[in-house]
Parts: C-alpha cells; sequence; structure tokens
C-alpha cells in the first residue's frame, strides 16, 4: 500500500465505498445542515466532482494490461530481431571464413546476451550496424546487398518505438496513480468531516453510525468494510 494514501484501503475498495457514502451523506443531508453550516448541498457538489475526477483515472489493472501489450511487442521484436541476425550470420561465415576475431566484432559472442531484453538488443543491432557498415564493402562485394543493410537499421528503430512504448506505458501508470491517490486523499479529507460529525449527530444510534466506517485493510486482507455495502444499500432503500 502506498503510504501516502489517508485511506487505509485499496483505491478500488475507497472509490465502491465512497459511492455508498456520498448517497448517504446526500440522503442525510438535513440533519448535517442543522448540525453545521459548513455542510451545504455546495459541499456535496464538491465532493462528487472530486470523486468523478477519481473515478474517470483508468485503474492500475488496466496500466497493467496495456503496459503488457507493450511488454509482449517488444518480445516480439526482440525475437525477429535474433531471427534475422541468425540468418545474417551465414553470410558473415562465408565472408570472412575462420576469421572468429571478425565474428566477435560482428556479435557472435554476444547473441545470447543480447536477446534477453529489448535494451540489450537494441545496444547489440546499434554495434551489429556499425560493425556492418565499417566492413560495408567486403559484405557487398560477397554476399550482401542495400536491402540488408535497410533492414539492419529497420529492426533496429522499430524495437527503439516499441521500448519507447513501453517506458510511456510505465511512466504513464505510475502517473495515473499518483493522480488517483491524491484525488482521493481530497476526498477522503472531506469525507472525513461527515464522519466527525456523525459521531455526535448520530451518538445514540450504533446502526447509523456503522455506515459511517471508513473501509480498512484488515490483517493484510483488503476488506470493502466492515459491514457489507450490499446490505448498506439494502436497508437504505
Amino acid at each position: 500500500m502506498n503510504d501516502s494514501r489517508f485511506y487505509h484501503c485499496s483505491d478500488a475498495v475507497f472509490i465502491s465505498w465512497a459511492s455508498n457514502f456520498i448517497n448517504l451523506i446526500k440522503e442525510e443531508q438535513a440533519k448535517f445542515s442543522v448540525f453545521s453550516v459548513y455542510f451545504t448541498p455546495e459541499r456535496i457538489a464538491e465532493i462528487e466532482v472530486l470523486f468523478n475526477e477519481a473515478n474517470n483515472i483508468p485503474s492500475d489493472k488496466v496500466y497493467i494490461d496495456i503496459q503488457a501489450e507493450a511488454t509482449a511487442a517488444v518480445n516480439s521484436c526482440v525475437e525477429k530481431c535474433a531471427k534475422f541476425f541468425q540468418a545474417c550470420k551465414f553470410d558473415i561465415e562465408m565472408v570472412f571464413a575462420n576469421k572468429k576475431h571478425i565474428w566477435n566484432q560482428f556479435g557472435f559472442n554476444d547473441y545470447e546476451e543480447a536477446r534477453k531484453s529489448g535494451r540489450n538488443m537494441f545496444m547489440f543491432y546499434s554495434d551489429f550496424l556499425l560493425i556492418a557498415n565499417l566492413h560495408k564493402e567486403a559484405l557487398l562485394k560477397g554476399a550482401w546487398k542495400e536491402e540488408t543493410y535497410l533492414k539492419i537499421a529497420d529492426y533496429k528503430d522499430s524495437l527503439k518505438i516499441y521500448m519507447d512504448q513501453q517506458t510511456k506505458c510505465r511512466v504513464d501508470r505510475s502517473r495515473a496513480a499518483d493522480e488517483r491517490v491524491v484525488s482521493l486523499n481530497k476526498l477522503y479529507e472531506m469525507l472525513s468531516m461527515y464522519q466527525k460529525a456523525a459521531k455526535i449527530i448520530y451518538i445514540d444510534n450504533e446502526e447509523m453510525l456503522k455506515w459511517f466506517k471508513f473501509p480498512v485493510t484488515v490483517n493484510g486482507k483488503k476488506e470493502e468494510a466492515e459491514v457489507p455495502l450490499v446490505e448498506a444499500e439494502k436497508d437504505l432503500d
């Protein structure tokens, strides 16, 4: 759980609970307005705006799915890069027969490590293109065409695009989480005022007071509320 949260449950649980809480204070508005001039209809309108702002920020699960798709695209491109390099090895070995020191310049000894991540493969292809250009005359004469160089550059550039998309997903996910927590913290502070007042307004009404308790995490397990929300909706009808 993020320590910056004022509430002691997951975002999803707090949003679900807050929806019911807002409906409750709207129904009980008359009692709160009599208790203090602080509790106006305009105050509830502010609370609803905050709730909608937080609720309209995609959940972390959405961003996890988007990030998973971006990661799959990177992995797929890494595999394509690997297969293309394997095809290129035949010509390199033929043009530079028995010259293992040149093969290693092309990354023969670094290939297995390159396959482990998009970042590794991108650096591998950057070096691959550099070395290929250094030996361009021999390669064009003995096996390759200009098209081969274009393909190397294209694989390298495509991988960079997918990696940038993956990074953007991570940044967007983090930014959304921060924005959601800020909105929910503000909502928590405003609802806390109603909870505090409710302890006085309903001091002799234990049945009513239980609906003003914030959801909490108990023994590491996320609880939706101390009383089931479905039951709350049923009783308030």
